[in-house]
């Protein structure tokens, strides 16, 4: 500790006329007076990294060290530190290995619409553009994790984009389409209404719930069966139902969109798995004319998709959540947390955080789920509760709450949240347990951004064209 930083520093004698500047003498020990996160204040003095990187490597016994394109320079001076201490019969390798190890370099991994820079990471999470390292729309590990993707889609991933010697960009798509690939092979289905619009079976005269076997997963038997009740209120997608003599029909000049095989005033729509509705009638805010309910009727010969003879068949079929079993839960819809293929790029600056999305993340409140998702939430989140609370020292098949994962039919893959929480209440004699819902989007069941994205493009070139011929009959 008696010279202070700067005034001595212990550099390899080589070559100083060689082209490679990182051969030329490069410092290798250089006096640093910081506490040290594993020895504290014990030295200070420190290696630079390239002198230690080749060593570390040796005595880790790695055999070769993958490295991105831009330490290409640096590989000379990685094989002749290895070189002059074998050459000096320093024992640097472990007992088992006989051959030194080699550096290759590759271009590293750039994703569209996001940022993998450590430094531009650290600068969203302390700027607090996200909430925190393991927020669902970063890609780091926790990140993703947390929003559900599994190991297996982020292996499939990196067999698809492979290893090169060129930059390239991949398109996040590339990586959504592995992660749905690999979601839908295994993860089970589940109803659930995003936003809810009530309706009612005026003829429903039965008092109790009727039950409708579903298959967990359509391709995986061994999953089992979940039974889906059914009663006189339900809950169906605001969005499955066009209204042609509200706001939204009047803006489309009362016309029915192309190809709507949905609900519409005063016609019939099959609910999956049960009964095909019509509709009856249609109760509204009295300030806004929006749809609050539906007055339904329901046609009991069409039970579990039978279609009697004679009656035409119903084109339409929609998901739905029955009223009184139904739990609440909230959505995160999370989407591509950067406008642009590159942030930074449309500043003149590079600033990248003028191109982030703020339309990255939706929240919903007020969904919907049907019954049996909640009794398998409270499974996981109570060997969750168990694990956190268990006294060995070393937990193998660590278990998360985003381990379970849903697609809610006809929506897209969510998977549970941590934020979820269950209680027994002490009010309720039955000891049942009250569960608080949060759900993350993993991904949709299409390519919605690309789909958004062409759309946009093709707008603003006719937008184009349309000023081209302004000027032109001008």
């Amino acid at each position: 500790g008696n010279c202070k930083e700067g005034e001595h520093i212990l550099r390899a004698n080589i070559d100083m006329a060689s082209p490679n500047l990182n051969m030329r003498d490069p410092t290798l020990y250089r006096i640093k007076h910081e506490s040290h996160q594993e020895t504290a204040d014990k030295w200070c003095i420190y290696p630079m990294y390239d002198f230690s990187h080749p060593i570390s490597d040796a005595v880790e016994g790695i055999t070769h060290s993958l490295c991105t394109l831009e330490f290409e320079d640096h590989r000379p001076l990685y094989d002749w530190i290895l070189q002059k201490l074998s050459q000096n019969k320093v024992q640097i390798l472990p007992p088992e290995s006989t051959n030194l190890p080699q550096q290759i370099e590759f271009s590293r991994l750039n994703i569209k619409n996001t940022v993998l820079s450590k430094r531009k990471l650290i600068q969203l999470v302390e700027q607090k553009y996200v909430s925190g390292w393991d927020d669902p729309r970063l890609p780091t590990l926790s990140g993703l994790r947390r929003r559900g993707v599994t190991p297996e889609a982020l292996r499939l991933f990196c067999e698809r984009v492979g290893i090169s010697k060129t930059d390239s960009n991949i398109d996040y798509g590339a990586l959504e389409e592995c992660i749905r690939e690999e979601m839908d092979k295994t993860t089970p289905r589940a109803f659930a209404v995003l936003k809810p619009l009530k309706v009612t079976i005026t003829n429903w005269d039965n008092t109790n719930l009727e039950y409708f076997e579903a298959d967990r997963h359509p391709k995986i038997p061994e999953l089992g069966r979940r039974a889906v009740p059914f009663g006189k209120e339900l809950y169906i997608e605001r969005t499955d139902l066009f209204d042609v003599e509200g706001p939204e029909g009047k803006a489309n000049d009362g016309k029915v969109p192309r190809g709507w095989k949905r609900l519409l005033p005063n016609d019939q729509v099959r609910l999956r798995y049960a009964y095909v509705i019509q509709c009856d009638e249609i109760i509204r805010d009295a300030t806004t004319q929006e749809p609050i309910e539906l007055k339904c009727t329901y046609l009991p010969e069409t039970r579990a998709g039978v279609t009697p003879e004679g009656m035409k068949r119903v084109k339409g079929i929609v998901h739905w959540v029955e009223a009184t079993t139904a739990v609440t839960c909230r959505v995160n819809q999370y989407d591509r947390l950067f406008t642009t293929d590159e942030p930074g790029s449309t500043s003149e600056d590079g600033d990248f955080l003028q191109d982030i999305n703020p339309k990255s993340l939706d929240v919903i409140s007020n969904v919907v789920l049907e019954p049996s998702v909640v009794q398998d939430v409270t499974m996981k989140l109570k060997d969750i509760q168990q694990q956190e609370t268990s006294s060995t020292a070393v937990i193998t098949n660590k278990k998360y709450a985003s381990d379970l994962a849903y697609q809610f039919e006809r929506s897209g893959y969510f998977a549970l949240d941590p934020a979820s929480t269950i209680s027994t209440s002490d009010n309720d004699d039955d000891g049942s347990t009250i569960v608080d819902l949060v759900f993350n989007r993993i991904v949709t069941l299409r390519d919605t951004w690309g789909i958004t994205q062409k759309k946009g493009n093709k707008d603003n070139n006719g937008q184009k064209q349309r000023r081209r011929g302004t000027r032109g009959a001008a």
